[in-house]
């Protein structure tokens, strides 16, 4: 009977249609279930066909694609051995199984010394080549490239992201399918030479190598360090580096097309995108398929990562109430997400925010808004105050005057939940339309308008810097051509807090200031922010009072919590103030911003954080570098406005 069953059996087995080839990542990619999938019909087909040492390549291909473990992919290459002996088929599957290790090398070489046309290794001789001092690299990949395993969608793929990288940048992959058409580029094209390309597969088994790369770039960090650490405008992060690598340093990362950066003009990263994106991407191929590629070719699948920096540049354009363009990224992204796992996240991402609202025009005090703005870096600028009733006020005005009930009713603050004490104490500091309508009155005016507003919240504000771009980029005699408005980043916060005008990094602690070591007529000394501590923006004119809240008289320099009863010398008792101070009341910090420190903290970007510090903050909580949480809206929360100047 068991001889009967395998008889059978083989007889099934030779039936079986040969299951498709395993091509190289670098000519499609495929998920790990279609090669794990594969892997088994390879094993299954080899059963009956196991002198076919083309069926014994795919086969270990697909088990290598599809991560099948240790001890399948060491048996196949066992097998691979035994079956083949000292052929190239032997010796290319021990390379590939002790990848770029000194005998991993040794194995490549004994397999393209016995047989260098298999197209299967051509991206591993132009590793090889790169690798070596005395291959030239340019003669392997343009046998690559003509070679014609590289779908002309990968070109482009790889085109973008060279163009994501500013001029000699240094820019991080992984995997060798996404190295070499860079390579290609660079060597074949002559397309952005002066970027250096440094891959993470090699990282582990060329520590001397990658030591290279970076020395050229002038840096001394590891690969480690580069991927958690802070590391200037120099480095981008391809969009398909896998998250943990990087999630150390995600919260300030921008992306500024195919790469995201720590750009030292990370500020500028929305104008850095557009640019790009429209000026220097060639997208027509992702749209129109001259080629008839398969839909599984490398750069049509890794165009899915043009969702996220093209899913930014349409919210900056929301902002800029700028809906056509809106409208043409809508239809990209949706393109691009179609018959993909990421369609139904991508459709709630575009439906999450309706089309830009369409705020009518009116006229706003253009000048006094321009001249309370202070340049911070580059196009971006802060204003010399915090919001204040005026500002916030007005806007509420215009809501509720001009029918746009649901931002009013939602945006109103709210003081039912206070007890009757404070409702009487904070009624006179908050919106209503009998407290907007009484400001007629000179004292109404100097003693509610030029106090911070307070209780609000992010989306409020959020919607204030929406209308204000609105508005000011609809004035006709206005300064800039387009700006703008939003919500600092925490260390875009940070940097205007510090106040010093020549500071070289977004980063706090990669600068180094100049600053006077006593008040007075000290000789101005340089401070490495690595190496001192600095809370307070005044250090930088006093490096003696840098964390100190109170000047050499005892008086306190911002509005913070303090004992109320201590009187400084100046006659002064506490802070001068049980609640919050009007706007500008204390001394501007070196870039002409008031009250960074105390008074109200200030809103960022990320919802629910609010940098530097409350009038009901201790001082060690009102740093240039403090952060505090809230809910919807705070009595100590508020914001100041950022710009930036979009178009001169």
């Amino acid at each position: 009977m068991q001889s009967i069953f395998t008889l059978i059996l083989a007889i099934a087995l030779s039936g079986l249609d040969r299951p498709a080839d395993i091509p190289s990542k670098i000519t499609e990619l495929r998920s790990k279930s279609w090669y794990a999938d594969k892997t088994n019909e390879w094993d299954l087909f080899l059963a009956n066909n196991s002198g076919d040492e083309s069926a014994w390549m795919h086969y270990f291909l697909a088990a290598h694609y599809a991560e099948a473990g240790d001890e399948r992919l060491d048996q196949i290459q066992l097998q691979i051995t035994e079956q083949f002996p000292d052929s190239f088929l032997s010796h290319y599957s021990n390379f590939k199984r002790q990848g770029w290790s000194v005998s991993g090398i040794e194995e490549l070489k004994r397999a393209i010394t016995i047989d260098n046309s298999r197209k299967i290794s051509f991206e591993d001789q132009v590793i090889f080549a790169e690798l070596s001092q005395s291959l030239d690299r340019k003669s392997y990949t343009e046998k690559l490239f003509e070679s014609n395993l590289i779908h002309s969608s990968t070109l482009n793929y790889s085109y973008n992201l060279l163009m994501s990288v500013a001029e000699n940048g240094l820019l991080i992959v992984d995997g060798v399918h996404l190295t070499i058409p860079l390579w290609i580029l660079q060597d074949v094209m002559g397309v952005r030479e002066d970027i250096s390309i440094l891959n993470l597969e090699l990282a582990a088994d060329q520590p001397e190598y990658v030591d290279s790369i970076l020395k050229e770039k002038g840096f001394s960090a590891s690969v480690e360090e580069l991927l958690s650490g802070d590391n200037g405008s120099a480095v981008y992060y391809a969009l398909t580096l896998p998250r943990e690598l990087i999630d150390q340093k995600e919260r300030n990362l921008y992306v500024v097309g195919l790469a995201s950066t720590q750009s030292s003009e990370q500020f500028n990263h929305f104008e850095t995108l557009k640019t790009n994106i429209e000026d220097r991407f060639l997208l027509d191929y992702l749209t129109v398929d001259f080629n008839g590629e398969p839909k599984t070719a490398t750069g049509k699948v890794l165009s899915t990562n043009y969702i996220v920096p093209l899913l930014l540049l349409k919210e900056f354009y929301d902002e800029l109430n700028e809906s056509g363009k809106s409208a043409e990224l809508t239809s990209q992204i949706q393109l691009l997400a179609k018959d993909t796992q990421m369609q139904t996240r991508v459709a709630l991402l575009l439906n999450k925010k309706t089309t830009p609202r369409n705020f009518k025009v009116v006229e706003i005090e253009t000048k006094e808004l321009e001249k309370s703005l202070k340049r911070i870096r580059g196009n971006i600028y802060a204003s010399e105050r915090e919001l204040t009733n005026k500002d916030y006020w007005f806007f509420m005005e215009y809501l509720r005057t001009n029918g746009y009930d649901d931002l009013y009713n939602q945006f109103i603050q709210d003081i039912s939940d206070y007890d009757e004490l404070t409702k009487s104490l904070m009624s006179r500091y908050h919106y209503t339309p009998v407290n907007y309508k009484e400001l007629d009155s000179k004292g109404k005016k100097q003693d509610l308008l030029r106090y911070p507003a307070i209780d609000f919240k992010h989306e409020a504000a959020k919607a204030y810097c929406e209308w204000l771009t609105v508005q000011y980029n609809s004035q006709s005699k206005r300064k800039y051509k387009k700006v703008r408005f939003r919500l600092p980043t925490s260390d875009e916060w940070t940097m205007a807090a510090l106040g010093y005008k020549d500071f070289q990094s977004w980063t706090l602690e990669e600068n180094v200031v100049s600053a006077k070591a006593k008040e007075g007529k000290a000789p101005l000394e340089k401070f490495s922010l690595a190496e001192h501590s600095i809370d307070y923006p005044w250090g930088i004119s006093a490096w003696d009072l840098k964390n100190s809240i109170t000047n050499r008289f005892d008086c306190y320099l911002a509005n913070v919590k303090v004992v109320e009863e201590i009187t400084c010398k100046g006659g002064i008792k506490g802070d001068g103030w049980s609640f919050t101070s009007p706007a500008t009341n204390y001394f501007a910090n070196g870039m002409g911003l008031y009250d960074v420190i105390g008074n109200v903290a200030e809103m960022i970007d990320q919802p629910g954080i609010a940098m530097g510090g409350s009038w009901n903050d201790s001082p060690e909580n009102c740093t240039i570098t403090s952060s505090s949480t809230y809910e919807g809206s705070d009595i100590k929360v508020g914001m100041r406005l950022f710009m930036e100047v979009v178009e001169q």
